[in-house]
Formats: C-alpha cells, structure tokens, sequence
C-alpha cells in the first residue's frame, strides 16, 4: 500500500443498511431530498449510450463496413430507451462528414452497414453515433472510434511516406513510388503540394530516382499547429494519380498538469498528487521529475507509469509553493508550477485493501464533522447520502456497483467540499463459452456453433448480441482498442481522450488497478454537476427523445408573419401517405406519426383559406451536431493493417463484378445535367393514372384531348372535361399553373406533352378544394411555353429517412454445383450476424460456412443481456488444410 495511506491508524465500519437508507422512513429531510433531486434529474434529463461493435477494425475501400448498435440507459445499462433512431456518421481528418445514415430500432435493436466507395481516400477515419436526445450532453459522449480504410483498387500505382527525425529545423521527407508488381517506378515527374490549414504553401516538382524515391527537406515551424497535409500528383506518363497525406504533429513539446488528490492541495498535509503528461498532437508523454520548494529545494521525484499519467506523495507546508522540473522521453525539460496550496479546505483519501474501499478525511475547516455528509453516486443513481460521524471508515466493495463512482463531501445547503473518483471492479463477470460440433474446418465447410451465455451469478443470461467472424491472417485485431466492456463502463463516462481503453480490463492485479485508479485521479465523469443537481439547477433538454419520424416547418404570409390556422398538406409516394394538419399561434406545423425510409421525397403545400394571397412555407431542414474529432491521429501515419488484407479485398472487389476505379489527374469539366421534363412536375409519381413520354411517342401528333379520352375513369365531350365520381370539371394545370378553360389543351397535341398526370380522390387533397373534382397535371416538353416559377406555397424535400435493412451475404455450399465454384472465396468477414437472441437457457445457435484460405478464424461475441449485464468473448476456430474439391483436382 502507498506510504500515504499508511495514516489510516483507525477505520469505523459504515453499516450496510447505510446503503439502503433511500428505504429508510427515518432518514432526515435533507437527506430524502438528495435522493429526491438526483432522481429528478435523472427522471427529467435521462442519459443515453450508444457503442458499436464493427465486423472489422478496418477495411478497404468498395467494402461494406457493418455494425451492431447497443443503445443503452447511461445509469443502468438497461436496453430499454425510448430513442427509435440512433445516427452513424463517418467523418475524414477534415472533420468533414463522408457517410451519414439513420438506423431505426427494430425487435432486434440497431444494425446497418456503410457501403464504402471504391475511390474512397486512403487514411484514417472516425466513426461516430448518437441518438438525437444525446445532443443534450456534450458531443464527448458520442461514441468515437478510429477506422483505417485502405484504397488498392486502383493498384498501379502505390505511394508510401516517411520521415526521420528534425535536421537543423528541416524534416526530411520520403515518398516512395510502386507499381501493381511491387516494383519500384523509377524517373517518374511528380508535382509537390505542400497545404498549411488548407491553403498551399509551395508546390515542388520532382523526379523519383531508381528506387521509386522522392525525397526532399520540409521546413514546418514546430510551433504552428494548423493541420498540415501534401498532395502528391501525377500527370504525365503512363501512371496518373493524385494522393493525399496528412502530417504527423513534429512538435515535441508538452503539457503537464498536476491533479491533487479529491481537488485541492492542503498545506501542512501529506497528500497524494497526480499528473498528467500529453503532447501537442493529444497523446501520452512518458516523463519523469523532480519536485521543488519555492526555496530550490528538493522534496522528492516522479516518473510516470502508465500513458504520461503517475502520482506521487507530497508533504506540503506552510507558507511554502512548489514547482516541478520535467523532462520528456524525447529529452525536452520544461518547468511547471503545481497548484496553490491552501490552508484551509477538505479532502478526501482513497485506498483499497482487499474487499474493502478505505477512506480519510483531512478538514481544516471550522465545519464540525457531523455537518458534513458523504455522498457517493454511481452515474447519477444515489447509493449513499449519510452523515458522517468520523473522519476515517472503510466501505465493502461488496456493496457497491462496478463502474465509476463519485465520493462526495457535501453540507445540508448542498455545497460541495470535494470530491474523488473511484473505479470499482468485480471478480465475477459475465461468460460466454462457445462450442463448435468439430475442432478444425477445412475449405467451405458448414460450421454448426452454439453460445451458451451466463450472467455474473452463472445463470443462463437472455439477451441480444452480436458476432463477427475474420480471418485472423489478414484481419489482426487490436485487444487493446475500444470494445463494448471498455465503452460502457470507461471512456462513455470520460471526457478526453483514454489511449489503449481495454487495457484497464485485462486483468484485475493490483498493477492494472493502480493504473485505472491513476485515470481516475486524472480524468473526470462531468455528464452533470453535483453542486447544480443539489440545489435544483437542471438543465433544461434542448433536445428530444426521438421515438418516431416528423416533419416540421413554418408558413408566413405576405408580410412575412406567421400564418396561423393554416392547412398543410403532406403528399409522398411511399405508401400513398396523405396526412392534413393545421399551423399554430406561431405558425408552425408538426406532422408526426409516420415513418419512411431514406430518399423518400415529399410534397407539401400551405394553403389559407379565405385569404386572397399565397403563402409561403418553409420546411425545417435536417440539423446535426457540427463534428469535432476527439481521437487523436496516430504520431507516424502508417497501414494499419496488414498488405495482404488489401490485396484480398482488391480481388474480392473483382471477382464480384467491381468496376475499375482509375486515380486521374484532377478535371474540370463543365456540363448541365440532362434533365427529364418530369422533373418539373412537382407531384410526378403521386398520381392515380399517369401517361409518360415513352407511351406519348406511340400517339405522335395526336390531339391531347383525344389522348385524354383513353385514360380510365377519364371523360372527354367536345370541349368539357370530367373524371368518374365527380360533379363538376376537374382542375386543369400546365406546368403547375392553373388554367381556368380547356381551351388551352386544345392547341396542343402529343409532340409537346412530356407526362399527363391524373389525380382523383384522396391523392387530389394536396391541391386544397380546388382538386375536389379531381387534376390533371401536363407537363410540356422544354421550348414548348416558358416554364412558370414554383409557387412559394409547395414545398418538395428529401429528409434523412432510415436505413434500409440489408443481410451480410453468406455464401451456402450446400449444393455441389456451388460448392465446386471456381470463383475464389475471399471474405475476410467470414460470418456477421447482429441479430443473435439467447433464450431462456441461455443457448444461440447458428451456422455458416468457412472460406477458401486455410487460415484460423477470430470470433468476437458482444452484448448486453436484459438486465444490463456487459458480455464480451474473444476465440478462435482452427481450420486445417484445405481439401481439395473436384475443381481444384482438374
């Protein structure tokens, strides 16, 4: 144990019945009011998490990138919230947002994929989620995980970067030029262009040399911390390719930060002091110091132990400050200043001996110790509010629930003297034991596999789950990344950057748990302030709880005020969805109750009754979060996985009927996009009856009257109009403008009608009483008349829909035609299923069969069973050689 806590001379027990005080009539006033407001905050302001598990750590580009959503209550991790949707984003170094898609909730919760495009950019990426009500906590406790996509599609030409360390202020740089075959691509002219922040900097052109190198001296000021980044292109010749690499941070310098234990540092006091070493680029420093009076005196030494982050023990006194001289791996010394320390305040000390959480408490105040209270919360559920009675006492471990927890000292007027956190663990946890019905597969065998699932007390566990299945040759997982044990009990909680999260969860020796205690000396839980919760403060949700899809907007009228009482009438294809609602006092609309998925367009038109002129209305449009990267980028950019992985993915790409992607130099080109005259028909694709253009070219110069006569339930005499089920003649529009005589329709024949489009019934609401007798809608080819403009009172917009669901394909050797095949077999996800379910005895069985490549195969089990249990398992099935089919033997 550390010399520190050596001052605990004298523990007092706090009872268990402590723990269930919030069951306890005869608690005091305050405290039932602590227990009351944490529940209100809790109640009114509900926290949310989301992780996902991918079937892969990284991909290649024209692959499709799966994942498994597990959308969780942040305090309970019970899978019960009311949010339908979740959002998953896939953002560049750029923060800019390449792929955004909607998942709704099914039975089975969240799963979707993100098909990659095959010219997507080699690099590292950010893969973000969120539900909406999530925005109401800070965009840190997104869900953020680094992704690698490689690109060797187009492979006839490769370019990789290096650097070596600083000369005289210049970094020299190398870019190396490949071929398909690996072979260096000598005499090639290059163009160089160096980008500062997103604007260029200096363009160099070079020659590569007989070993496909270019090189060259970088001049970066070490103290510009603007994104930097050089394009590589190439123009001439046989190869064309254009690339982009980002910059490393070659700044060396550091920060230090100094974290008393519980808050502030007490003079006269021997006491515990943490800190925190991170360089320029985000990422851990490894240091080591000395510590020194005001007066240049020595008092004692650190080194850090794990990521930049150690403690050490300090005997302040008073009158006295400290500083600290340290120096880097890298050698760089710097000075630092540690905290102020204070003759007056409260702190809080923290030790584990065996089962038991020791504690001590330092006050150098004038408050009696009985008018204090210890309060400890874990993620916003009370487990403890009781007066305290002595400044020492120990707490079973027994008691407590895993996950981080908050010791407080607080007063009855609910301020806050300190606080400490603490991580707590468990022995038991919950297992997956896998069983397979052979020890070893061969080449496109059926593997039959069952999970049998337990929950910490080792009874059957019922939940939902996710697998994925790789070959573990080409896919090499990281055990040390972000997974859903890691996510949900650690870096959800955290704000900043946790390097290599699973770490903390390899084991529970006292090693891995001085570490863990050393992040929490460092990094804070902040979902909310205790102090605000204590007296009332609560944050108002900005954000709601999306439990269903809508559409909202305003409508003005000609003085740009809000129009109430107006009708608003929804169109969309899907499914023939009508919906009529009214604006209210602030003009405003809301149509809920309805749910589409993604590309599904609608129309919509305000219309005021007894109002002369026309009104103009204004959808609301998609809002997301602006993105801000969190994840620092790695300090030299490598491939983060294996060539062979690439080259596989290359070929898998072709054999399955991949286009070509060809990297040519950067073109302009200047063209309108071909647009059918359709298109301007607001409503195309609404219509009960509909002629287009291809059926038209059949009736060349016919009369448009004639033509209308041959449409069902459309009734043509000289020159009155009417549709079957109508009292009078329906509502005529050319080009979306309304014309009160057929007259006009008479001059016109099939040569200048793009689309005739009938509407009757119900599909007729949009256009308001007018359409009571039913529309027709012609669109006139381009040149016919001049097109009018839209009229301000319709509106036609794509919002963000769901995502449609899809099945990860899994090819069945059942039959020998198929099994014979002489298409190679390349997945490198050999099996992904996000819809396991465990029934009652725990047990899920499913199959599929192995690959071609005699490599063995990593699974990887993740899920939350219905009581808010974490599961993960991580194993391996063994392949053998493969067997040699018919077609191979020919």
């Amino acid at each position: 144990m550390n010399a520190a806590y050596r001052l605990f001379i004298c523990f007092s027990l706090l009872s268990f019945s402590c723990l269930s005080y919030s069951e306890n009539n005869d608690i005091s006033e305050f405290q039932q009011g602590v227990f009351s407001k944490f529940l209100k905050q809790s109640k009114g302001n509900p926290q949310e998490k989301v992780y996902l598990q991918t079937d892969k750590p990284y991909y290649s580009a024209g692959e499709d990138l799966w994942f498994k959503a597990y959308l969780v209550d942040a305090t309970t991790h019970l899978p019960n919230s009311i949010s339908r949707f979740i959002y998953v984003e896939l953002t560049d170094k750029s923060d800019s947002v390449i792929y955004r898609v909607k998942i709704r909730k099914d039975s089975l919760g969240f799963d979707g994929f993100i098909k990659l495009k095959p010219e997507l950019p080699v690099g590292y990426y950010t893969l973000r989620a969120y539900s909406y009500w999530m925005q109401n906590a800070p965009s840190e406790f997104f869900f953020n995980k680094r992704i690698y996509i490689g690109n060797n599609i187009d492979d006839r030409i490769q370019s990789q970067i290096s650097y070596q360390k600083p000369v005289n202020g210049k970094i020299p740089v190398t870019i190396t030029l490949t071929n398909s075959s690996q072979k260096p691509i000598s005499g090639q002219k290059v163009l160089i262009n160096q980008i500062w922040n997103n604007a260029p900097k200096k363009k160099i052109t070079l020659l590569s040399d007989k070993d496909g190198k270019l090189s060259w001296q970088l001049s970066i000021d070490s103290t510009d911390l603007t994104k930097k980044s050089i394009e590589l292109l190439i123009e001439e010749g046989e190869y064309k390719c254009k690339n982009k690499f980002i910059l490393p941070n070659f700044n060396t310098d550091f920060d230090l930060q100094f974290f008393p234990e519980s808050g502030i540092l007490l003079t006269n006091n021997l006491q515990t002091v943490a800190f925190k070493a991170i360089g320029t680029d985000g990422l851990s420093v490894e240091v080591t110091g000395k510590i020194f009076t005001n007066t240049n005196e020595e008092v004692t030494e650190f080194s850090s132990l794990n990521k930049g982050m150690g403690k050490f023990i300090l005997a302040t006194q008073p009158n006295e400050s400290y500083y600290a001289i340290v120096k880097s791996s890298n050698g760089l010394e710097k000075r630092f200043n540690l905290p102020a320390s204070m003759a007056e305040g409260l702190t809080l000390r923290l030790a584990y001996n065996k089962d038991k959480i020791l504690y001590e408490i330092v006050n150098q105040t004038s408050l009696p110790i009985n008018s204090l209270f210890m309060l400890i919360h874990a993620r916003g559920k009370v487990l403890l509010i009781e007066p305290l009675k002595s400044l020492v006492g120990r707490i079973s471990s027994s008691v407590l629930p895993e996950g981080i927890l908050s010791f407080t000292i607080i007063d009855s007027l609910g301020n806050k003297y300190c606080e400490r956190l603490s991580f707590m663990k468990h022995t038991a946890q919950p297992s997956i034991n896998m069983l397979t019905d052979k020890q070893t597969y061969s080449k496109r065998e059926l593997v039959n596999m069952s999970l049998k699932i337990n929950s910490a007390l080792g009874t059957p566990a019922t939940g939902n789950f996710s697998i994925s299945v790789t070959d573990n040759q080409t896919v090499k997982l990281d055990s040390l990344s972000d997974n859903i044990i890691s996510n949900l009990w650690l870096t959800s909680d955290i704000k900043g950057y946790v390097e290599d999260p699973a770490s903390y969860f390899t084991d529970n020796s006292v090693l891995t748990r001085e570490k863990l205690d050393i992040l929490m000396l460092t990094q804070g839980w902040r979902r909310f302030e205790i102090e605000n919760v204590l007296k009332g403060k609560f944050k108002q949700p900005g954000y709601y709880m999306e439990a269903g899809q809508a559409l909202s907007g305003k409508v003005s009228n000609i003085l740009e005020k809000p129009s109430k009482n107006c009708d608003i009438i929804m169109l969309s294809p899907y499914k023939s969805m009508i919906r009529m609602v009214k604006t209210d006092s602030l003009g405003r609309y809301l149509i809920s109750g309805i749910e589409f998925p993604d590309s599904t367009s609608f129309i919509l038109k305000a219309k005021k009754r007894k109002s002369l002129t026309d009104v103009e209305i204004i959808p609301d449009a998609d809002e997301f979060p602006k993105f801000k990267n969190y994840i620092p980028s790695p300090r030299v950019e490598t491939t983060a996985a294996p060539i062979e992985y690439f080259r596989q993915s290359k070929d898998k790409y072709y054999y399955e009927g991949g286009i070509r992607v060809v990297s040519l130099g950067e073109v302009t080109v200047t063209a309108e996009k071909k647009k059918k005259e359709s298109d301007s028909n607001y409503y195309s694709g609404l219509a009960d009856s509909q002629i287009t253009s291809e059926t038209l070219e059949k009736y060349s110069s016919m009369s448009l009257l004639t033509v209308l006569s041959t449409i069902a339930g459309v009734y043509v005499m000289g020159d009155q109009i009417s549709i079957r089920g109508s009292q009078g003649q329906p509502m005529l529009m050319i080009d979306n403008i309304e014309t009160e005589t057929t007259e006009e329709l008479s001059y016109l024949t099939t040569n200048d009608v793009e689309e005739i489009s009938v509407f009757k019934g119900a599909s007729a609401a949009i256009f308001g009483v007018r359409g009571g007798n039913g529309v027709i809608a012609i669109t006139l080819k381009k040149g016919v008349v001049s097109k009018a403009g839209v009229p301000i009172s319709l509106a036609s917009i794509v919002p963000l829909g769901y995502q449609k669901p899809n099945k990860f394909y899994v090819p069945k050797y059942e039959i020998d035609s198929v099994l014979q095949d002489s298409k190679p077999d390349l997945r490198t996800t050999i099996y992904w299923n996000p819809k396991l379910i465990s029934d009652s005895t725990g047990m899920v069985n499913f199959k599929f069969y192995t690959a071609d490549k005699a490599n063995n195969y990593s699974v990887i089990v993740e899920g939350i069973n219905n009581d808010g249990e974490i599961f993960r398992y991580q194993g391996i099935i063994n392949r053998k050689e493969n067997l040699m089919l018919e077609s191979d033997k020919k």
